[in-house]
């Protein structure tokens, strides 16, 4: 059972133990309303809030948008009273998320902005671009979805990290359930940065659902040959063994899950998924390539040459196939054929970076740079290569991970153009990443003097003139902006000694690339050494959090409560994974209601009560446990027990009416009824019968 439907069977209007009659949509409008404002320390949400978020997102009118934009102004005016700041403020967001996008009222937006900066102001918080887009983020992580677009939408307004933001509104709108939407952002989020697999593997995924299939598989292959993130490649193995067993002739399924396999290092699967997969389709180059690409993987050079030689028979123009032969000829130190190979596609393909590198990292230890040049046309023996095209190699060296090549590159194109600004930056950033400080000094004191005005140049240069470990942040700094996270990292190793917060900023990249066990290992080195920090308690929790270790998570986040008992981010998040362990009972529960094991299904509300004895939630299903077992006093104790931890939770007063009626109690059930009656309730049949139980009892005592 998914985790949307699981939070719907807690807050629905009916029993789910009783009805599983129920649409997913719902089930999306119910966790976007029980998620988006649940404030930590007090009750869950009334369901006049539930149902104004319900309504917004169902239907989004005049009335039900100002209708939820007053509740959120109410909330905000209830948690700043109280000096929940944090919170007040995320209600404001969520506010202005919608009043952002209705022009009649920019003067309710006006004010609302002035109440959100005030706040943002008194409380001292960090209000930079980067800090509000980690913000939103963690909007995110707590369900709060129009607060986090609205943050998001700002940032995206300003250009600040784009493709990020398109990708996590694609992802609130996936929640909503607005799957055009989603698939619109995923998209715009990889035509701003096609580097960003995150997006990508999101992409293709939202392809694949509306049936584009073929564009899909293009997309999975670029995500799996270019992903580190294990929990990715799983994901698609998951998705396409499901398609595979939907569709077992289809050779596409196969061929996806050979390159997900031989990613994982998992050859033999690979070998007899691609076999599989060329039996159905023996004539297809592509699994053919794959094919040749598994050997060249498992250094069988010499079978993956004949692989490609045959495919290549049939196909000469295929320059892709053509450049992994040419792999393959210099893996076996058959220099000449790898040289013929990228010359030919070369003249082809005149600016094919990867031919031109590929010639270049045969011969780089046999010939000057200028000789190898004259190599890529041979037909052209005067043929020089401008500035703008040893920029071009160096960029791609640079995005291959081979800083030594690129800065071979940026230095020929300097010696051609030196008045090239970006090749002066570009080799700063090189020699720095090197640990070649020195002539990193030298050419950014060329750079200063040639271009003084240049901005991106002086602020480097007044970094340069600063302290040393202050130079090496800022670069750092850069790096993070940009989403070179291993660059980032590279330089954050070079200063020495290494600082708590050196240590956490490596953390932050490692958590940003995925590689959650070691953002880990760097977050407790700086716990090492201030080990009373509670945001890196915090971050480290959130760690956990995202590779799916609730109770480590939950262990960082009371760590982190018990350093500063303020820190309300570690409360709300405490309050979301108790929200999941409520949900995780009462499924345990529901398993066993479904087949009618009611004293088994009493057994886990019995402990879930233990271990949750302010949620309300728990107790109203195990009255209705206990009212499947007959014990009718003891289910009327529970839906009262429910009513006095929250009173706005409304469905329990029709259940506690119903029981008392059934023990003779039926004033006190005629004023259960009224109760319910009194709330704006959402169900309507429910409401029919209570209308009818209050005039066949009004009868009686009026």
């Amino acid at each position: 059972m998914g985790f949307c439907i699981k939070i719907a069977i807690i807050m629905h209007k009916e029993s789910m133990f009783q009805t599983k009659k129920y649409k997913i949509a719902a089930a999306f409008f119910i966790m976007l309303a029980l998620c988006a404002q649940t404030v930590p320390i007090l009750a869950a949400p009334s369901q006049r809030t539930i149902q104004a978020s319900r309504d917004v997102v169902s239907n989004p009118t005049n009335e039900t948008v100002n209708k939820y934009v007053k509740m959120m102004l109410k909330e905000y005016k209830k948690e700043r009273r109280a000096g929940n700041f944090e919170e007040a403020a995320d209600y404001l967001r969520s506010a202005l998320y919608f009043l952002k996008q209705m022009p009649g009222e920019k003067g309710k937006y006006d004010d609302t902005l002035e109440k959100l900066n005030k706040l943002i102001e008194e409380q001292g918080l960090d209000n930079s671009q980067f800090a509000r887009l980690e913000l939103a983020k963690t909007l995110y992580l707590e369900g709060k979805y129009f607060a986090a677009g609205y943050e998001f939408a700002n940032l995206l307004q300003e250009e600040y990290e784009t493709d990020l933001c398109f990708e996590y509104l694609g992802d609130i709108a996936r929640k909503l359930n607005q799957e055009d939407a989603s698939f619109l952002f995923y998209k715009k989020a990889v035509e701003v940065n096609p580097d960003n697999l995150n997006a990508k593997y999101k992409y293709a995924n939202a392809l694949l659902k509306r049936g584009e299939s073929s564009d899909a598989i293009y997309y999975f292959e670029e995500v799996i040959e270019g992903t580190n993130s294990e929990g990715i490649i799983n994901e698609i193995i998951n998705i396409f063994m499901v398609r595979a067993n939907n569709n077992p002739d289809d050779e596409n399924n196969y061929g996806i899950l050979g390159l997900a396999y031989q990613k994982l290092g998992q050859y033999d699967k690979t070998y007899q998924l691609l076999k599989k997969s060329l039996m159905i389709n023996p004539n297809d180059i592509f699994l053919q390539y794959y094919l040749g690409n598994l050997l060249f993987d498992v250094q069988e050079y010499s079978f993956a040459d004949e692989i490609y030689s045959e495919i290549l028979e049939d196909n000469p123009y295929e320059s892709q196939i053509r450049i992994s032969r040419a792999k393959a000829y210099l893996a076996m130190k058959e220099y000449e054929k790898a040289i013929k190979d990228y010359q030919i596609v070369l003249a082809m393909y005149p600016d094919s970076l990867q031919a031109q590198y590929g010639l270049y990292c045969v011969l780089k230890d046999r010939l000057p740079l200028d000789k190898i040049v004259n190599l890529f046309y041979p037909i052209e023996p005067d043929f020089k290569l401008t500035y703008e095209g040893y920029d071009n190699l160096g960029y791609f060296a640079n995005k291959l991970g081979n800083s030594i090549d690129a800065v071979v590159f940026f230095e020929k194109s300097l010696s051609l153009n030196s008045k090239s600004e970006t090749s002066y930056i570009e080799l700063y950033k090189l020699y720095q990443l090197l640990g070649q400080n020195d002539k990193a000094k030298t050419i950014l004191q060329k750079a200063y003097k040639i271009f003084p005005k240049n901005e991106e140049i002086i602020e480097l240069y007044s970094a340069l003139n600063s302290d040393k470990v202050d130079e090496k942040n800022n670069l750092a700094l850069s790096y993070l902006n940009e989403g070179e996270y291993k660059k980032a990292i590279t330089v954050y190793n070079q200063i020495e000694p290494k600082t708590a917060e050196t240590y956490e900023a490596i953390g932050n990249c490692y958590r940003q690339l995925g590689d959650f066990k070691s953002a880990v290992t760097y977050y407790n080195k700086a716990l090492g050494i201030n080990p009373d920090n509670t945001e890196t308690y915090y971050a480290l929790g959130v760690t956990y959090l995202e590779a799916n270790n609730m109770q480590k998570a939950k262990q960082a986040f009371e760590t982190s409560l018990q350093k500063d008992s303020r820190n309300i981010k570690s409360k709300k998040m405490l309050a979301f994974i108790e929200q999941k362990e409520v949900i995780k009972s009462i499924d345990l529960a529901y398993d066993f209601y479904e087949k009618k094991d009611f004293r088994s299904a009493l057994k886990y509300l019995n402990k879930a009560v233990e271990t949750f004895p302010n949620d309300p939630k728990v107790y109203y299903y195990r009255g209705l446990t206990k009212e499947s077992l007959g014990d009718i006093k003891g289910a009327a104790n529970d839906f009262r027990e429910t009513i006095k931890i929250d009173r706005n939770y409304y469905v329990a007063y029709y259940k506690l009416a119903e029981s008392l009626e059934k023990i003779g109690k039926q004033r006190e059930a005629l004023f259960m009824y009224e109760k319910f009656l009194g709330a704006e309730n959402i169900d309507q049949n429910l409401m029919k019968k209570a209308e009818q139980k209050v005039l066949d009892l009004g009868a009686k005592y009026y």
